[in-house]
């Protein structure tokens, strides 16, 4: 599904992605842990298509197809799917007009407005978010867990192929993280479908349970295992494998 080769990538002139390798298979879910400012968001956004970070080496393929020449809009159609850390409030739009924009956009044969209004309510409910959030203005005045609702509504309802979570726990309680995490699983129930989730919240890590762990540093991967290295790191923590990683490029 998803191949990334030798990724280098730089933000006004910082390099920060120093040669990222990772391939995501149809059902599987990898964890990106690292101290902050190691490059996973990073990875992300050069995923997205963010024209603020500059991908200088390296290669992206989606589904078959280079990411080389797509802007964010036709990744999306791809089947590419990322959510902010931090989600945008957009004045004068409700969520459902912006939602429905959304699909069209991925679907233009898509007409159903009253389905899909339908169809977002439930998909509310079921984050425990009250009906009448489709009528609002898109994350204007709501928590930051209400804004983390909207954008797993997003997700069920663009239907994407692989998504990149980008720390989607923050700032928000026990409950909202079970809510979250039971909605991933009902994603993921699809084996077609795959997720790279950047978090620091060991509960959503037991709640989408990985099947693969990546451990950042460096702006690369410094170690990769499965659900295991996860207590190594609670164990142990980041820094030993960041400093073997920078006596490793001394000596190098």
């Amino acid at each position: 599904m998803l191949e990334i080769k030798n990724v280098h990538a730089q933000f006004e002139e910082t390099l920060i992605l120093k040669g990222v390798d990772l391939t995501v298979n149809p059902g599987e879910v990898h964890i990106l842990l690292g101290p902050n400012g190691s490059g996973k968001s990073t990875l992300g956004r050069v995923l997205l298509g963010d024209e603020k970070y500059e991908k200088t080496a390296g290669e992206i393929i989606f589904n078959g197809e280079s990411f080389e020449d797509m802007d964010p809009s036709e990744r999306a159609q791809a089947g590419f799917f990322f959510t902010f850390q931090s989600p945008p409030e957009i004045d004068g739009v409700s969520v459902k007009d912006f939602l429905f924009a959304a699909k069209k956009a991925l679907d233009p044969e898509f007409k159903s407005s009253f389905k899909f209004k339908k169809g977002l309510e439930q998909t509310l409910e079921d984050l425990r978010l009250p009906a009448e959030f489709v009528d609002r203005e898109t994350n204007l005045g709501f928590s930051g867990g209400e804004r983390k609702k909207i954008e797993m509504a997003s997700l069920m309802t663009l239907n994407a192929q692989c998504a990149f979570l980008d720390e989607i726990d923050s700032g928000i309680d026990i409950d909202t993280i079970r809510q979250i995490g039971k909605t991933l699983r009902e994603f993921l129930s699809d084996k077609s479908k795959s997720v790279i989730l950047v978090t620091h919240s060991d509960k959503l890590i037991e709640e989408v349970k990985p099947t693969h762990v990546h451990v950042f540093g460096n702006g690369q991967i410094l170690k990769s295992g499965g659900p295991e290295l996860v207590k190594e790191i609670q164990t142990s923590g980041f820094d030993a494998h960041v400093k073997r990683s920078s006596s490793l490029n001394v000596l190098s």
